[in-house]
């Protein structure tokens, strides 16, 4: 789905990226930005939020968002499901971020090692709400089911961020579609690589 935005919120969401992918390489050289956070700053974050994205990232614990893009507090706005699942409350959370904050940037954040990709690739289902979740992902994985985890790894990743840009609900309060990004985490090297940029990085 083309992205009808503003060249202003293009810019912005370009330059919260490579903001994000600043803060990885920090990271993964083990040179990461500190991050305490002052009495004064956390006075001032009473005014209200300003995140600079929305990010969708699964609950693995090895994986935590902030920590692995070098972010502070209030910089993301973050949304964490197994598998990045779009299943529950997870949407409306999204949607909160882009219709209430009117944030142009939303990034799903994928990771190699994906318990839950794993278990939708499983023959074993689980009951509950944890199958619900996992045969979630495994509808997404349709196509891949018996592939290598790594391929059903980003095509997860891949069916999540096209699941995002359809959603016609997911608009700002001036009626434009955010840029969804799709970043991979690689739990051996600390690296996210950026597997869908959105045009944001490509395209100007």
């Amino acid at each position: 789905m083309p992205n009808t935005t503003s060249d202003e919120n293009r810019a912005k969401a370009a330059a919260s990226l490579r903001e994000l992918l600043a803060g990885n390489r920090r990271f993964a050289e083990g040179d990461p930005s500190p991050h305490v956070v002052s009495a004064a700053q956390r006075e001032a974050l009473l005014a209200g939020q300003h995140p600079k994205a929305v990010l969708l990232g699964c609950v693995d614990a090895r994986v935590p968002p902030e920590v692995v893009l070098d972010q502070s507090v209030g910089d993301l706005l973050t949304v964490r499901t197994a598998g990045q699942s779009l299943a529950g409350v997870a949407l409306g959370s999204i949607e909160f971020g882009v219709r209430a904050l009117g944030l142009s940037l939303v990034v799903v954040l994928g990771h190699t090692g994906c318990g839950a990709v794993l278990a939708a690739l499983s023959d074993d289902h689980a009951d509950g709400h944890l199958g619900e979740l996992t045969g979630e992902v495994a509808d997404r994985l349709a196509e891949v089911v018996g592939a290598d985890p790594v391929r059903a790894t980003g095509a997860n990743l891949d069916a999540t961020v096209g699941a995002l840009r359809a959603m016609p609900t997911l608009r700002t309060p001036a009626g434009h579609a955010p840029f969804v990004v799709g970043l991979l985490y690689d739990m051996g090297t600390g690296v996210v690589a950026v597997s869908d940029d959105g045009g944001l990085l490509t395209d100007g």
